[in-house]
């Protein structure tokens, strides 16, 4: 009797050892979703989605169901619900308000998740390649969704703005600089979240310098008059230092700047602080050779020559 006891206590705590990890696990995993669940809880339902439900102590309602395409879900005991349009914390009020309205469950639990999104997407503009709604399933991360709208452009920024579909009062701003950890920037990302990525200030530096083009302003921050003629690969030998144009966008309109380039290298003039989508036009010394044309037209010509580049 002694070792039958002894063979069945052995057995037990075995069996304890190998359900105690397995019940571990379970619960992580209710935990799991029941985070993702609270997370889901100001998402929008649409048509088509994917509903998981469960009414605890109902078993008929204990179910996945998919949202037609007039918005509609048919379900037991309780019949057709309209639930597109509605938050996920809505139609669980509205499930449990219409169980407690026809008798069936005096304080009802109601667990509401939706499994797949089949029209909430994540919607992608800004400084990307092909900007648009994209049906992202699952969860995503930030570089997916860049990703899926062809990548950043040229003129992309450092900057992206995230606007969460469950928090609209808050914007989440992340900074894709070297500077930050890669994966920190990698954030995740859920349908109906909106990215924006910024665009970076860009000088042109056209005319009688060597490299003529577009120069990003890093960390839109500034840029000198010096440094975006140095980014140039410096003027020419027929450069006139002494009428160097500087255009200006302002709320009246473009504004014309001269400047001095001559006195700046000679220490006799401070150098000055360029703004986003200012053009440098640096002209020749005999200013008489653009002849009827005039500056204005030959800054124009310049201009297009420097965005055809950059299209192709």
């Amino acid at each position: 009797m002694r070792v039958f006891r002894y063979w069945m206590s052995v057995l037990v705590l075995g069996l304890m050892g190998f359900c105690s990890p397995l019940m571990r696990a379970q619960g992580a995993e209710n935990n799991s979703q029941s985070a993702t669940m609270s997370d889901q809880s100001a998402m929008t339902i649409g048509p088509g989605d994917l509903i998981d439900l469960t009414v605890f102590h109902v078993p008929e309602l204990v179910l996945k169901v998919r949202v037609d395409s007039n918005g509609v879900v048919s379900l037991p005991l309780i019949g057709d619900l309209k639930l597109a349009g509605m938050t996920v914390r809505d139609a669980q009020l509205l499930i449990a308000r219409e169980l407690v309205e026809h008798q069936l469950v005096i304080k009802p639990e109601v667990s509401l998740f939706i499994e797949e999104f089949a029209t909430q997407g994540i919607t992608v503009y800004g400084e990307v390649a092909t900007p648009g709604i994209y049906p992202l399933m699952g969860p995503h991360k930030l570089y997916d969704a860049i990703s899926a709208a062809g990548g950043l452009t040229l003129k992309a920024g450092h900057t992206v703005i995230i606007l969460r579909a469950r928090r609209q009062d808050r914007e989440e701003v992340i900074d894709l600089s070297g500077g930050g950890s890669i994966e920190k920037a990698n954030v995740a990302v859920s349908p109906g979240d909106t990215i924006i990525v910024s665009k970076a200030g860009v000088v042109y530096v056209l005319g009688e310098v060597n490299k003529p083009g577009a120069f990003l302003i890093e960390n839109n921050t500034s840029i000198s008059l010096l440094k975006s003629i140095a980014l140039a690969g410096s003027t020419t030998k027929l450069a006139s230092l002494k009428h160097v144009m500087i255009i200006r966008k302002s709320s009246g309109g473009m504004v014309e700047i001269e400047i001095s380039l001559d006195k700046i290298y000679r220490a006799k003039a401070s150098d000055m602080q360029l703004h986003a989508e200012d053009i440098v036009f640096v002209p020749l010394s005999n200013v008489k050779n653009y002849g009827a044309m005039g500056i204005t037209a030959a800054i124009q010509a310049a201009l297009y020559s420097v965005y055809a580049v950059e299209l192709h």
